[in-house]
């Protein structure tokens, strides 16, 4: 049987009119953008799962969690001849029998017929299911207490969100907010924002209402016992923010590291090698003070293996010689990057050179990040995780389920890349060409994401608008995008977690710090080397990683320092280093160092199976993305360990007129940059000295200490 619309009977309406204002009195008529779609939403009739998915269910498809209300009201209202709303029978209506399973519903009750929300909507169907005023949407929210900071755990407390409406009126939308925690574990929320914390440490909720989202932080210390000191000596805003956070969250931070392991992990950092055995012997052997620890901060940033190693680290943020770039024009542009990194170029410059370049790939190096997607969609998903830490990828298909952003603030974004295209050798910027908004077809104008204006002037580059917004000290994003990157690199984990994924909904573990990094950043003209020195010079970075106490549980507040995988590249260049038996890449002058190589193709099987960044994808995981059973085997037996033990160092060991005690010193000194503990000692010493081939017993001390976790991390 083929079903109709219901006719519309103007005689029943009228009855039904009458019967509503009986029913419901004077209340005036919701709209559908702020009265009902958010009742639908908190019902999950538009949650992924539902019909909210790609495709819809069951012939049924709404715009996820009510990002599109246009889009939805027609559907609700107008598909199928309008067939899922009866206004003569507002009872009869598919959208109510189905959502209260008076017919079968796969999805299951969503509205009750004893409900409000049921009630609310049967109301809008009498009324004539109007749309209600199109300017009137809501244009943020405010959800309180944002800061929960419970001196206990086993609490229970609730939130409140308040709506903000383009009409200038504030409502309590807190039952029909969309809740959840960013870890159930430490805190569990209901439906109604209601929380439960039975954990201890800090998490977040995150709260979306009507294409808005908010996020409640929650705070447990650690311990009930108080801290009264301050774990740190405020010397600088760094120390000052962390010192307080572990206070508040009574957490006593672990003491200063030993000066060798200090002296490991900022040649690490800085410079992508060891400490030679003369600078650790030195070092060691001299009086231990701050002074002589900012000493070797200060040579170490004046040194070219900074600038080698800080070049690798800016390369494989940009992707620089990835599948698509040519090895002349990938010279060009590892060279450029090189020489800003080499002069201490501002990082505001280099973004907006990077952003406004065209012209030759191999004369016009910056224009080389043109090279990295075709298509205008792809190079704005770039730029804004590169240069602004913002994920919106999602936000091609439909509004982001976690972030602000919908699909007009996507594609407008994108069409700043629009009349960029890539002709054989060159990045030309064309005088036509558009991103079209993929439901009505039409061309968007370029507006910044989260700004209001909209480019005007349609002759200009479009990209120099752009890099100027984007570079702006009021854009707090950009700035706090690559500090977050920098902290992670020195740190072991950012500010942020992912890096690339700065969101309201993912707040950072110490928010004023980050921001007071970025302010600080930008108010001294964006100096990188500034930056890694205020870190790196601070008691948190010197601290040891050796947890004690309750800090043990710590991986979020840098109560002590993390471990940090090598990278493939630096670990290959420590190996050459210790056993004095260089790498040799194809192409390169015998000594070039893995961090050196300019592209991320150069024929290597070590730093393949070490899991080097190919740079065709982001490189921001930190440590290695191989791993496993074949970078275990390579290790074991593989050529990049066991080929080097029989000359290098051994040999020159063994022929020097040494005492084993000696030799055994001297290979911990270039691997760990310590000197053996005495049961290190009471280990090796009889071995050597019962060795009935000496150079095999040094060799498999050599070996054991490259194999060692303690040598492949950066501690």
């Amino acid at each position: 049987m083929k079903l109709r619309a219901p006719r519309f009977r103007p005689g029943v309406f009228a009855v039904a009119c009458l019967w509503a204002n009986a029913l419901f009195g004077d209340e005036q008529a919701l709209p559908f953008r702020t009265g009902i779609l958010p009742l639908l939403t908190k019902a999950g009739c538009n949650a992924g799962a539902c019909h909210g998915a790609a495709t819809g269910q069951g012939g049924f498809k709404l715009s996820l969690f009510g990002y599109d209300p246009t889009e939805d009201y027609e559907r609700i209202t107008r598909e199928l001849g309008g067939r899922r709303i009866d206004r003569a029978a507002p009872t009869e209506s598919l959208l109510l029998r189905k959502a209260s399973r008076q017919l079968t519903h796969e999805g299951g009750r969503r509205l009750p017929r004893d409900g409000d929300a049921y009630e609310k909507v049967q109301r809008w169907i009498v009324e004539g299911a109007p749309f209600g005023p199109k300017d009137l949407w809501v244009t943020a929210i405010t959800v309180s207490p944002a800061e929960n900071f419970l001196p206990t755990t086993n609490t229970t407390f609730s939130l409140h969100v308040t709506a903000q409406l383009s009409d200038g009126s504030r409502e309590d939308v807190t039952s029909l907010a969309l809740y959840s925690s960013s870890n159930d574990a430490l805190a569990e929320v209901g439906k109604q924002g209601d929380v439960h914390v039975s954990g201890r440490g800090v998490t977040s909720v995150m709260v979306r209402y009507s294409g808005q989202v908010g996020v409640a932080r929650v705070m447990v210390p650690f311990s009930d016992e108080l801290v009264r000191e301050d774990p740190f000596p405020a010397d600088n805003i760094i120390d000052q923010h962390i010192g307080a956070e572990l206070k508040r969250l009574r957490l006593r931070p672990s003491p200063l590291s030993r000066d060798g392991e200090f002296l490991r992990r900022v040649h690490l950092d800085l410079t992508g090698r060891l400490p030679s055995l003369d600078t650790a012997r030195a070092f060691l052997g001299g009086p231990s003070s701050p002074a002589a620890r900012r000493q070797v901060i200060d040579d170490l940033l004046a040194s070219s293996e900074f600038v080698d190693v800080w070049t690798l680290r800016l390369a494989e943020l940009l992707l620089i010689g990835g599948k698509r770039a040519s090895d002349d024009a990938t010279r060009a542009y590892h060279s450029w990057v090189r020489e800003q990194v080499a002069r201490n170029a501002p990082y505001d410059e280099i973004v907006r050179a990077i952003l406004t370049a065209s012209g030759p790939l191999t004369t016009a190096a910056p224009a080389n990040f043109f090279t990295i997607a075709n298509d205008p969609r792809d190079l704005a998903e770039h730029a804004s995780r590169i240069f602004l830490g913002t994920q919106i990828a999602c936000a091609r298909c439909h509004a982001h389920p976690a972030d602000r952003w919908t699909q007009e603030d996507y594609h407008r974004f994108a069409a700043y890349f629009a009349r960029v295209s890539h002709e054989g050798d060159t990045i030309k910027i064309n005088a036509r060409g558009e991103v079209d908004h993929p439901k009505t077809g039409a061309p968007v104008s370029p507006r910044p994401l989260g700004g209001s204006t909209i480019s005007r002037d349609p002759g200009a580059d479009r990209r120099i608008e752009l890099a100027a917004w984007m570079t702006d000290a009021s854009n707090p994003l950009f700035a706090q995008t690559i500090v977050n990157r920098v902290w992670k690199l020195l740190m072991g984990r950012g500010l942020v977690e992912p890096v690339d994924d700065l969101r309201p909904t993912n707040p950072a573990t110490h928010p004023a710090l980050i921001a007071g990094l970025a302010g600080d950043f930008a108010t001294h003209g964006y100096d990188l080397r500034r930056l890694i020195r205020s870190i790196v010079t601070s008691r948190t970075y010197q601290i040891t990683s050796r947890s004690e106490g309750l800090n043990r549980l710590d991986d979020h507040f840098f109560s002590h320092a993390y471990l940090k995988e090598m990278p493939a590249a630096t670990f290959l260049d420590a190996v050459a280093q210790v056993t004095g038996i260089p790498e040799v890449f194809d192409g390169y002058p015998e000594g070039t160092r893995a961090v050196q190589l300019i592209g991320a193709r150069t024929p290597s099987y070590a730093l393949d199976v070490l899991g080097r960044c190919s740079r065709d994808g982001p490189c921001d995981g930190g440590g290695r993305p191989g791993g496993g059973l074949a970078q275990a085997l390579h290790l074991i037996n593989g050529g990049t360990l066991n080929a080097r033990l029989g000359g290098g160092i051994v040999a020159e060991l063994l022929a020097r007129d040494s005492p084993d005690r000696a030799r055994i010193e001297e290979l911990y000194l270039r691997a760990l940059t310590r000197r053996p503990a005495p049961d290190e000692f009471a280990e090796w010493e009889p071995r050597l000295a019962a060795a009935a081939r000496k150079s095999e017993a040094v060799e498999d001390l050599l070996w054991t200490l490259l194999n060692s976790r303690e040598f492949a991390f950066n501690h």
